[in-house]
C-alpha cells in the first residue's frame, strides 16, 4: 500500500510540474458571424494559436461542450459521436511560434436530442478541448522536443453565451403564388454512418382541416449545404398520367410519409465527408385532380431545414475561407 501511495504522489507531482496547455498555446471558440458577418447560429470557429514551437493535437472531434440552460442548474454534455479515444487515432501537427490552426464547427454535430433543445432555448456553453480521461500518454499540446511524460491533458477556452434560436420557419409557398401554405412539409433530423446508409424521411400534413394531395418520390427535392459545399438532390421525373388511387387525404394528424435513399436521389459523391449537413426539403405538387373531379393542392413548397449528420469516413478539415475568397 505504501509503495502505491508513493507512486501516486510522484505522478501528481509530475503533472503539477509539467507545463499546462495554456502556457503553450491559446484556444478560442468564436461565433461564425464575427468572421464575416453572416448569421449562422450554430457555426463557430475554433482557433489554436501556438505561443512557442509545439506539437499539438488538431482534431475538432475532441471538443466537448457543457450546456447550462438559462435559468437552470442542469448541465448537459455534448460530445462528437466519433471522438478519438487514443492519440494514435487523432491528428497532430507541429506548429511554429505564432502559427495558427483554425477550423469551423457546427454545434449540432456535438449536441442532439435534449441537449440540442436546451441549447436552442438559450444557454451558457463551456467548451473544453482534450481527452475525457487524462493519462501520461494523452496530451493536446506539448513543447517541441519534450518527452511523452511532459504532457497536457486538455484546454479550456472561455465560455460563451448561446442566444435562443428563433423557431424555424413554417412551410412556405414558392413562386408567383408565394404566401400562406395549406400544407406543412417536414424533414426529420437524422444521423448515418455514411452516405450509402443515409435515408431522408419527409412528411406532408395539412396545416388545418383536410386536404388532398398527389405525391410520388420524384415530387420531393432537397437543397443541401455542408462540408462538401452546396448541392441538390432529386429523383428523375416519372412520366405518365396521375393515377386516381394515389390521391390521398391528409390532416394535421394524418400525414403522407416518404423515405428516400440519398444514394439514389443525390449526385455521386454527395455526403462523402463526415460532418453536419443542413438540408432543406422542397415538394412540387403538379396535379390538381380535375380530370377525376378531385380538388387537390398544387404549387411548390419549401419546409424548414433539418440537420443531417454523417458520422463515418476519413477526417476532412473544415477550413476557414480566406477573406474575400469563395465560400466553403
Amino acid at each position: 500500500m505504501k509503495r502505491a501511495s508513493v507512486a501516486w504522489v510522484l505522478v501528481v507531482l509530475s503533472w503539477a510540474s509539467s507545463a499546462s496547455a495554456d502556457d503553450l498555446a491559446r484556444l478560442s471558440v468564436t461565433p461564425w458571424d464575427a468572421l464575416d458577418g453572416e448569421a449562422r447560429p450554430y457555426r463557430y470557429v475554433v482557433e489554436l494559436r501556438a505561443d512557442r514551437p509545439i506539437e499539438a493535437v488538431v482534431d475538432r472531434r475532441l471538443i466537448e461542450l457543457e450546456v447550462r440552460p438559462n435559468g437552470s442548474r442542469r448541465r448537459l454534455r455534448c460530445r462528437h459521436p466519433r471522438a478519438p479515444r487514443s492519440a494514435a487515432s487523432a491528428r497532430s501537427r507541429a506548429l511554429a511560434a505564432g502559427e495558427v490552426w483554425r477550423e469551423w464547427i457546427d454545434l449540432r454535430m456535438y449536441c442532439s436530442g435534449s441537449a440540442l433543445r436546451a441549447l436552442d432555448a438559450g444557454a451558457e456553453v463551456a467548451p473544453r478541448y482534450g481527452w475525457r480521461r487524462a493519462t501520461t500518454r494523452l496530451w493536446v499540446a506539448r513543447a517541441e522536443g519534450t518527452s511523452v511524460r511532459e504532457w497536457t491533458g486538455g484546454m479550456t477556452p472561455e465560455p460563451f453565451v448561446f442566444p435562443p434560436v428563433e423557431a424555424p420557419p413554417v412551410t412556405v409557398r414558392l413562386g408567383a403564388e408565394a404566401g400562406p401554405s395549406a400544407i406543412d412539409l417536414t424533414l426529420a433530423p437524422t444521423s448515418a454512418s455514411s452516405a450509402g446508409a443515409l435515408s431522408l424521411s419527409v412528411s406532408v400534413r395539412a396545416r388545418e382541416g383536410s386536404e388532398r394531395v398527389y405525391l410520388r418520390p420524384e415530387s420531393f427535392s432537397f437543397r443541401v449545404r455542408g462540408p462538401d459545399g452546396d448541392f441538390s438532390c432529386r429523383m428523375a421525373p416519372w412520366g405518365g398520367a396521375p393515377v386516381p388511387d394515389l390521391y390521398r387525404r391528409i390532416t394535421p394528424r394524418v400525414a403522407w410519409y416518404e423515405r428516400l435513399e440519398a444514394r439514389v436521389i443525390c449526385p455521386a459523391g454527395s455526403f462523402a465527408s463526415p460532418g453536419l449537413y443542413e438540408v432543406v426539403p422542397k415538394v412540387r405538387l403538379d396535379h390538381d385532380g380535375a380530370e377525376w373531379h378531385l380538388d387537390a393542392v398544387t404549387g411548390r413548397f419549401m419546409g424548414p431545414p433539418a440537420a443531417v449528420r454523417i458520422l463515418g469516413g476519413a477526417y476532412v478539415e473544415q477550413a476557414i475561407p480566406e477573406p474575400g475568397g469563395p465560400g466553403e
